[in-house]
Parts: C-alpha cells; sequence; structure tokens
C-alpha cells in the first residue's frame, strides 16, 4: 500500500513464479450478477535459449570496389530469338522489328482517277514541270541517238550520204526509209515517259498507262473492235458526206493498185511500227500531259476561288490541254486541225472514262494503219508527210463515227466492268 494514499503499488502484488505471467485481479462483480471465476493459469512458456546478439561488424570495411565502367562499344541488343531459334544461341537471328522505311516510290491512293494518278504522297508542284522538261530532253537526246545509229547503219549497208537539203521528213530520198526513220524515232519514247513518272515524280511508272499501273493487255484487244468499228464507219460516212456534198476542189485519187511487189515492204513496215508510234503519242499526251495537269488540282474544293478548285478537280483542264498540244504537233490546218483537236479531245475523255489509255491507242492505232496503208496501196504513200488543210465536210463524216467509238467502248467497259479508278 501507498504511506501517503493508500492505493496498492505493482510491488505489492504477489510475485509469479518463473515461466508464468501473475494472475489478473479479481473483478467485483456487477450488482445482480455473479461473482466471475477467475481464467485459468497461463501455460508455462518453454525455455527458449537466450537469444544470441548480432555479430559485431569491424570497425574497418573494406573498401567496395564499384562496378567496372562500362565499354565504349556495346554489342547490339539481340532482344528474344524468335519462335524456332533455341533460347541461349550465340548466332544472331533476324530483328523482329525492324525500322519501316519510307518507300521510294508512292502509287496513288484508292479511289484515284486516272487523271490524278499523279497526285500522289510524293507530289510536289515542280514534279510535272521539271518532269516534262526531262521528258523533253529525252526525247531530243533519243531523236539524236537514233538518227545517228541508223545514218551509221545505212552508210554501212551502202547507202548514200544524205544531203539534208529535202525539207520535213525527207532525209534519205526513200519513201520507204524515210518513213520507217519517222515512225521509229516516235515509238522509242514510250519507255521514257514511264521513267520520268518513276523518276522525277516517285511513282509506279506504269501509272501513266492505267488506273491498275500496267498496261491491261485484254482491255486493249476488246478495244480493237470499236476502233475498227470507228474506220469503216469514218469512212462510209465520208463517201457518203462527199456524194451529197461535193467538195470544192477535186481530189485526186486514181485508186489504182500498185501491185503486191510494190505493196508488200511498206505493208510491212507499217504494220510492225505504226502501233509503237501510236502508242508513244498517247503515252506522251494522254498518258504524261493529262496526269501532269490533274497533278495541280487540290485535295478539297473548301478555300479561295472555290470554282477554281472545282474545275481543276475535273478531267477536263489536262484533256484540252493535251488536245491543243497534240493538234500543235501536227501539220494540220484549218477544219483538218479542229477535226484532229475533236479526235485528241475524245481520246482524252475516253482515257479518264476507262482509267487507261488503251481505248486510246487502239483508236490511234487503226486510224494510222488506215490512213498509211490506203495511200501506200494506191500510189500516194510520197506524200506521207504533207498535211495540210480540208473541207468543212469531213467533221460531217468524223463526228458521227467518233461518236459510234464512244458508246461502243464505254457500253464495253461497262460490260468488262473495267475499273476506272485505282
Amino acid at each position: 500500500m501507498h504511506p501517503h494514499s493508500g492505493e496498492p503499488r505493482p510491488e505489492d502484488s504477489p510475485q509469479a513464479p518463473p515461466g508464468q505471467y501473475p494472475p489478473p485481479p479479481a473483478q467485483q462483480p456487477y450488482p445482480g450478477y455473479p461473482p466471475q471465476q477467475p481464467p485459468p493459469p497461463y501455460p508455462l512458456q518453454p525455455n527458449y535459449p537466450p537469444a544470441q546478439g548480432y555479430p559485431q561488424h569491424p570497425q574497418n570495411y573494406p573498401q567496395q570496389q564499384g562496378y567496372p565502367p562500362p565499354p565504349h562499344n556495346y554489342p547490339p541488343q539481340q532482344g528474344y530469338p524468335p519462335p524456332g531459334y533455341p533460347m541461349g544461341q550465340q548466332q544472331p537471328w533476324p530483328q523482329q522489328y525492324p525500322m519501316i522505311k519510307e518507300p521510294r516510290v508512292i502509287p496513288a491512293p484508292a479511289g484515284t482517277p486516272f487523271h490524278r494518278l499523279a497526285r500522289t504522297p510524293k507530289h510536289a508542284a515542280w514534279r510535272p514541270v521539271v518532269g516534262s522538261i526531262l521528258l523533253g530532253a529525252w526525247v531530243f537526246a533519243a531523236s539524236i541517238v537514233v538518227f545517228l545509229a541508223w545514218l551509221v547503219i545505212h552508210l554501212i549497208l551502202g547507202g548514200e550520204m544524205p544531203a539534208f537539203e529535202g525539207t520535213g521528213a525527207e532525209i534519205f530520198g526513200n519513201t520507204n526509209e524515210d518513213l520507217a526513220l519517222n515512225l521509229v524515232l516516235l515509238g522509242v519514247l514510250t519507255p521514257f515517259v514511264a521513267l520520268t513518272a518513276w523518276m522525277i515524280q516517285r511513282r509506279p511508272a506504269w501509272s501513266v498507262a492505267s488506273v491498275l499501273n500496267k498496261i491491261r493487255w485484254g482491255w486493249l484487244a476488246w478495244c480493237c473492235l470499236p476502233a475498227v468499228a470507228y474506220v469503216v464507219a469514218g469512212t462510209g460516212f465520208g463517201l457518203l458526206v462527199d456524194q451529197i456534198v461535193p467538195p470544192d476542189e477535186a481530189v485526186v485519187d486514181t485508186g489504182a493498185w500498185v501491185g503486191f511487189a510494190k505493196f508488200v515492204v511498206p505493208l510491212i513496215l507499217i504494220v510492225l511500227l505504226v502501233p509503237f508510234q501510236a502508242a508513244a503519242e498517247e503515252f506522251i499526251f494522254r498518258g504524261w500531259l493529262i496526269q501532269a495537269v490533274g497533278a495541280y488540282g487540290p485535295d478539297s474544293v473548301e478555300g479561295r476561288a472555290r470554282w477554281a478548285r472545282v474545275l481543276f478537280r475535273t478531267p477536263w483542264p489536262g484533256i484540252v490541254i493535251s488536245a491543243i498540244a497534240f493538234a500543235s504537233a501536227h501539220g494540220y490546218t484549218g477544219w483538218a486541225m479542229a477535226d484532229i483537236l475533236l479526235f485528241a479531245g475524245v481520246a482524252g475523255w475516253l482515257t479518264v472514262r476507262t482509267g487507261g489509255i488503251e481505248a486510246a491507242i487502239a483508236l490511234h492505232v487503226l486510224n494510222n494503219l488506215f490512213a498509211f496503208l490506203l495511200p501506200a496501196a494506191t500510189g500516194g504513200l510520197d506524200d506521207w508527210s504533207e498535211q495540210g488543210g480540208a473541207p468543212w465536210t469531213i467533221l460531217l463524216g468524223d463526228v458521227p463515227a467518233l461518236a459510234i467509238v464512244v458508246f461502243s467502248v464505254v457500253w464495253l467497259a461497262k460490260r468488262k466492268q473495267v475499273a476506272r479508278v485505282s
């Protein structure tokens, strides 16, 4: 007991034996409740050995050696091996996720019409201009190379050195040779058009041919049928118009057959070379030129000068410019110039409408074959390079013939489900 307060002190409580907790003090019962029984004594705790303290650390720790400095050149990390390579194999394996490099050549997005195939993600305003200049340079260079090679072969075969006094396409003084040289000079230009598109505009080379980036040979064969119909209808309508509206000047055309011996050589030359000559012109005027103009059409019609944006998104600026350029490249005058301008416009429209230049090639080839073979068979091939004028009645025979070929090609394209967009 505390001497002053009389309160019990901890040291006054009975001491518990070793290993035993002292019993808790008895609780006073609540009024009306029996007293609680004391709990049983705690079990004896086992005699654990005294805990050993941690060993004392030495006073002086040894100097810690840090990690060695990294080498200057780490070997490339190989990562986890792909399936089929065992873990821990020492030989290198290909990277599973290589870095993707942007391709050099990018085609136009899906759904792009023919006249906008040059409007690719690589397009820049300078590319069509530089490409056209380079194409002109290649035409000039190719013409010089082909002419010099032709001249060397001509001299080796015993021909005389030309005097270069003639005018126009008359160089060697031989009709067949001069015609063949001019056809070859044009026929070799097709690869340069494709190369220009690939090199300068960085798009598929043969995107100048169709929306499928290739020449659709099957569709080209089908287009020969409307082309034949055009030649036949144009000849028939022309004869009919001459009977109804006689021309002002008499046309000198004896129609005399020159004989097979004189006809066979020009026949072979014309049949072999005219397809390449006509196709090259189509690649330049309907392929490259229409797409070069169409590349400047904006991606959206929203903005300033909305009417101009809408206009240049259509194929008509390219069709008109290519038709004017095509007519200017020939020597026709008067109504003959108007007729060839109409021909070029129809060929350009069919190119865009069918998604490729195959219909224009077929139409151009069949027209030129007839234009060369008829005078060759009747003795008029000597004047093959003359491209003068014609009476206005030429349109009366050519317009319905072109209408027939347009209807036939469009109908065939729908029936054959020819692709119109990329």
